[in-house]
C-alpha cells in the first residue's frame, strides 16, 4: 500500500509547477509514478467503485492544502 508520504513525494517531484492540474492528471501522475499494490487498487468502501490510493491522493491534497502547501482553484484543480 502506497503512503500519504510517497504520494507527496511523488507529487512534488512531478506535478507541474506554477499551472494548474486536475485532480485527474494527479491521479495519472500518482499512478504513473508509485508503487501500487494489489491493496491499492480495492475499492475504498464496499458501495465504491474508486481505489483506495485515489482516496489517499485526495487526503493528500486536503491536508497539504491545509498547511498551506498546495492551492486547491477549484473545480477539482490544484497548484503548487
Amino acid at each position: 500500500m502506497i503512503h500519504a508520504s510517497e504520494i507527496w513525494d511523488i507529487i512534488q517531484t512531478y506535478m507541474p509547477r506554477g499551472r494548474r492540474v486536475a485532480l485527474q492528471e494527479i491521479y495519472q501522475i500518482v499512478e504513473d509514478y508509485g508503487d501500487l499494490d494489489a491493496e491499492d487498487f480495492e475499492p475504498e468502501s464496499p458501495s465504491s467503485d474508486h481505489p483506495k490510493w485515489q482516496r489517499n491522493v485526495r487526503n493528500v491534497l486536503q491536508r497539504r492544502k491545509g498547511k498551506g502547501e498546495i492551492q486547491w482553484v477549484g473545480r477539482a484543480t490544484y497548484l503548487l
